[in-house]
C-alpha cells in the first residue's frame, strides 16, 4: 500500500535579494514538519499560501490527512476582535486559506493535527477566540516563548483525552514559543491539556473525530525526543483508516 498523503499548510516570507536583484516571496514551511511526517510513515504534501477555494478543494480530494502549522499570528478580526498592539506577522492570506482547509477536512472527515499556530486556527476555525497577548493578557503566567529548543516547561494532560491515549502519559515536558493561546474554546472541542499556569496547551474533538492539537512544537525534535513523533505515528495512522474506509466507499 502506498503511503498515506499528509497535506502540510505553509505560510510567505519576503526575503531580499543580492545586490542587483530583487526581494522574492517564498512560500513553504519549516522542513521539520515534512520531515516528521516522512519519519512517521506519511507521505507530505505542501499546500502554498495564496490558494484559492477551487484549488484548496482540489488538494484536499487527494490528501489523507492534514498537519496546520506555527507560524504568525492569527488576524484578530477573524474571530471578531480587535487587534492587540502585541499581534503581529499577520498574513490575511493564509488565515483565509488555513481555515478554508479546515473546514473543507472537517467535511470531508479528515484527521487533523494542529501544531501552535495550527492549534489556534482549529479553536478559530470552530467559532473560538485567542488570547491575543500572554504576558499582557494572562497575568501570572510564565514565560511561553524559550530561549532553547527543547523542553522548557510540563504540561497537564486530562485523563481520558485522545491527547492521554496518544502520548500514554498524564504530563509532559514541551518546548514552547507562542505568545497567543486559546481563550474561548471553539465549539465541539475540548481541553486535553494545560500548563500549571492555566494556558491551554492541547485541544481535541470532544465528538471522537480524529482531530488533536498541541501548542508546543512536536516537530522540532522528533529524534532527539522520540515520544514527541508519537503525534505524527497518530496522525499518519488515522490518514491510512480514512484512506482505507474512503476507498472502501
Amino acid at each position: 500500500m502506498s503511503k498515506p498523503i499528509i497535506l502540510i499548510s505553509a505560510g510567505k516570507h519576503t526575503i531580499d535579494g543580492q545586490p542587483g536583484l530583487p526581494t522574492a516571496t517564498i512560500v513553504g514551511c519549516n522542513i521539520n514538519y515534512p520531515h516528521a511526517v516522512s519519519l512517521a510513515g506519511g507521505a507530505p504534501l505542501i499546500i502554498p499560501v495564496p490558494a484559492d477555494t477551487g484549488a484548496v478543494r482540489a488538494i484536499i480530494q487527494v490528501a489523507d490527512g492534514v498537519l496546520l502549522t506555527g507560524g504568525g499570528d492569527i488576524h484578530a478580526e477573524v474571530y471578531g476582535e480587535e487587534l492587540h498592539p502585541e499581534s503581529a506577522r499577520h498574513d490575511p492570506d493564509r488565515d483565509n486559506m488555513e481555515l478554508e482547509v479546515a473546514r473543507l477536512a472537517l467535511e470531508a472527515g479528515l484527521p487533523m493535527l494542529g501544531i501552535c499556530r495550527g492549534q489556534q486556527l482549529l479553536n478559530v476555525a470552530f467559532g473560538g477566540t485567542l488570547v491575543q497577548d500572554i504576558p499582557s493578557q494572562h497575568p501570572g503566567a510564565h514565560a511561553h516563548r524559550a530561549e532553547a529548543e527543547y523542553a522548557m516547561h510540563e504540561i497537564i494532560i486530562e485523563e481520558g483525552t485522545l491527547l492521554a491515549r496518544v502520548m500514554r502519559a498524564p504530563v509532559m515536558l514541551v518546548n514552547s514559543w507562542h505568545h497567543q493561546a486559546v481563550k474561548t474554546l471553539g465549539q465541539g472541542l475540548r481541553v486535553s491539556a494545560r500548563a500549571a499556569d492555566g494556558v491551554v496547551e492541547g485541544i481535541e474533538s470532544a465528538e471522537g473525530k480524529p482531530i488533536l492539537a498541541v501548542q508546543c512544537h512536536p516537530e522540532a525534535c522528533p529524534t532527539d525526543h522520540p515520544c514527541y513523533l508519537t503525534l505524527f505515528h497518530w496522525l499518519v495512522e488515522e490518514a491510512v483508516k480514512f484512506r482505507e474506509s474512503h476507498n472502501q466507499g
